[in-house]
C-alpha cells in the first residue's frame, strides 16, 4: 500500500448522482469501493469507459486491473483468468477487472475459494435450501447450458453449483450475484422463446404471470429462474431438482423489493425453488467455521471489509457529504 493515501481524492467521481439518487445503497457501496481502492489498496482511481473516460473512484486503472487487483488473492484471479482470456493490449477492458462495484467480481471474491481450498460441501451445506445429505460436485462460474435447447438467448448463470445425493441422484443451484446494480437494464417480451416453456410441465408461475414477465424491476430474475425450469424440463434432464439463489446485500432495498415482488407471481412450488442468501447471511453462517482456519481466515475477512463491513468507510463518508 502507499504511503499516507490521500482519499477522497480530488476530480474523481466517488458518488455518481444521475445514477445513484435512485438509490441510496448503491452510492454508499460505490463509495466503500471508492475506500477501499484507495485505504485497503493504495491504488489509483482509473477511467470509466461508460462515462467518456471520465475519472472514477471503484475503477481501477488498466494496468491494476490486468494484475488482478479487484480480486482478493492471486489465486482467485487465477480462476478468472482460466475462465476468460485477458487481452492486455486492449485498452478498454472488459468491466470485470476494473470495475470495484461489479457483481461479477464479487461472485468469483465470494465463491472461488471454495474451488481452490475444496471446502464447498462444508459451507455450502450451510446455506438455506441446500441438501444436508448431497455433496457439492462442482462449482462454474458463468455458466449456460446449449442456448437452443433452453431459452435462446444469453441467460446465464453467475454461478453454478452441482451436487449430487448418496443414491447418484444429481442437483443443482443457479446463483445470481447483485452488488448494487438492478436486475434488468432494458425490458425483454414474453415470445416465444419463452413461452413455449408453460407446457413442459407444472408452470412454477401464477395464470396470466407472463403479462409482467416484460417488467425491468425483476425480468432478469424471471430469467434466471425459468432457465432453472428449463434445465429440469428437458426431453431428457440431466438433473433431478434445481434451484436459483440470489445473492445481494442487506440494505439494497431495489433488490429486496424485486425479490419481494417477483416472488408475487410464483405459486408455492416455484418459490421453494427461489433461493435467498443474503451476503450478511452467508457470513454469519461461515464466519463461525472460517473463524479459526488459517486458510480461509485472511480471505473472508478481506471480503467482509470490501463488501459488507461500510462502517469503516462511515466517517469518510460523512466528511465526503459535508456532515
Amino acid at each position: 500500500m502507499k504511503n499516507n493515501p490521500v482519499f477522497p481524492e480530488p476530480d474523481c467521481h466517488h458518488y455518481s448522482p444521475s445514477v445513484d439518487g435512485k438509490s441510496l445503497f448503491s452510492g454508499r457501496m460505490r463509495f466503500h469501493q471508492s475506500w477501499y481502492r484507495r485505504t485497503i489498496l493504495g491504488l489509483d482511481p482509473g477511467p470509466n469507459p461508460s462515462a467518456r473516460g471520465a475519472i472514477y473512484g471503484n475503477m481501477l486503472p488498466l494496468k491494476d486491473g490486468l494484475q488482478g487487483k479487484n480480486f482478493l488473492t492471486d489465486e482467485i484471479f487465477n480462476l478468472v483468468q482460466r475462465r476468460f482470456l485477458v487481452k492486455k493490449t486492449v485498452q478498454k477492458s472488459s468491466y470485470r477487472y476494473h470495475n470495484m462495484l461489479g457483481s461479477q467480481a464479487m461472485c468469483f471474491n465470494l465463491f472461488g475459494p471454495l474451488i481452490i481450498g475444496k471446502k464447498a460441501t462444508r459451507l455450502i451445506q450451510l446455506l438455506p435450501g441446500f441438501p444436508q445429505d448431497a455433496k457439492v460436485t462442482k462449482i462454474i462460474f458463468e455458466y449456460a447450458p446449449l442456448k437452443e435447447k433452453h431459452l435462446n438467448d444469453k441467460t446465464s448463470h453467475d454461478a453454478f453449483i452441482e451436487y449430487c445425493y448418496p443414491d447418484g441422484k444429481m442437483g443443482f443451484i443457479g446463483v445470481e450475484t447483485k452488488l448494487s446494480e438492478p436486475f434488468s437494464q432494458k425490458e425483454v417480451q414474453f415470445t416465444d422463446r419463452y413461452a413455449r416453456w408453460i407446457k413442459r410441465g407444472e408452470w412454477w408461475w401464477k395464470p396470466g404471470a407472463e403479462q409482467d414477465f416484460s417488467s425491468k424491476s425483476f425480468n432478469q430474475l424471471w430469467r434466471n429462474h425459468l432457465l432453472i425450469y428449463a434445465m429440469l424440463n428437458q426431453e431428457t434432464p440431466e438433473y433431478s431438482e434445481g434451484y436459483c439463489a440470489v445473492v445481494y446485500p442487506l440494505g439494497d432495498t431495489d433488490c429486496e423489493d424485486a425479490i419481494k415482488q417477483y416472488k408475487n407471481l410464483l405459486i408455492p412450488s416455484g418459490e421453494k425453488t427461489l433461493l435467498v442468501w443474503p451476503l450478511q447471511t452467508i457470513a454469519e453462517l461461515w464466519g463461525e467455521v472460517l473463524a479459526n482456519d488459517a486458510s480461509y481466515s485472511q480471505w473472508f475477512d478481506d471480503f467482509q471489509t470490501r463488501y459488507l463491513r461500510l462502517e469503516k468507510s462511515h466517517d469518510a463518508w460523512l466528511k465526503f457529504q459535508g456532515v
